[in-house]
């Protein structure tokens, strides 16, 4: 029903962002890349879903085309919902999830904050070769650590109530090559 939303940009909030179009503001659950994209901006244009339930009605706003793709390829998945598809996006991004996917790295995908190992089964099997372009040329070894980060420690941290980008300065700031996932997030939270 609609394809995008553009207009100004009235507030940008953790996974929301309201965008002000025509007098009206259309509130929006956003992955944390449309919510980066739409921070410190006047105006923006934004590729959008409606979700249409019993009760409700909800848009989710995308930071891009290739981003609302995979969103709708994740709530095509059995037990996978729009919230769900939008933390997924939010906490991995779009290309680690194709990545993870094509590679069949269910514990990455099952790291997401409500996604069990059934279900990153149930994600890695049913879009295996759906994600093909977002993962071309990406190996197994190029998803687990992010720019030398650990990975599991950035998330475990967004899962404490961080956002991606705290989440991977505290990681940079705290840990050294011989530090173990826990002994990063032990020094993050008492450092």
């Amino acid at each position: 029903m609609f394809d995008y939303i553009s207009g100004k940009v009235s507030g940008v909030g953790e996974n929301r962002v309201v965008i002000d179009c025509g007098g009206v503001g259309f509130l929006l659950t956003a992955t944390a890349a449309a919510c980066r994209e739409c921070n410190g901006k006047s105006e923006a244009r934004l590729p959008v879903y409606l979700a249409v339930r019993e009760d409700a009605l909800e848009l989710f706003g995308f930071a891009n085309e290739a981003e609302r793709e995979i969103f709708l390829l994740l709530v095509g998945v059995s037990g996978v919902g729009p919230k769900l598809a939008v933390t997924a996006l939010s906490g991995l991004g779009a290309e680690r999830i194709a990545a993870a996917v094509a590679t069949g790295d269910t514990a990455l995908i099952s790291s997401v904050k409500g996604v069990g190992k059934k279900t990153a089964e149930r994600i890695a099997l049913e879009l295996k070769g759906k994600l093909t372009s977002a993962a071309d040329g990406v190996s197994a070894g190029d998803i687990a650590p992010v720019g030398g980060l650990d990975e599991k420690a950035v998330l475990a941290l967004m899962g404490l109530g961080y956002d991606r980008r705290e989440a991977e300065n505290a990681v940079k700031r705290a840990a050294s090559p011989d530090m173990t996932t826990e002994q990063i997030v032990y020094a993050v939270l008492h450092g």
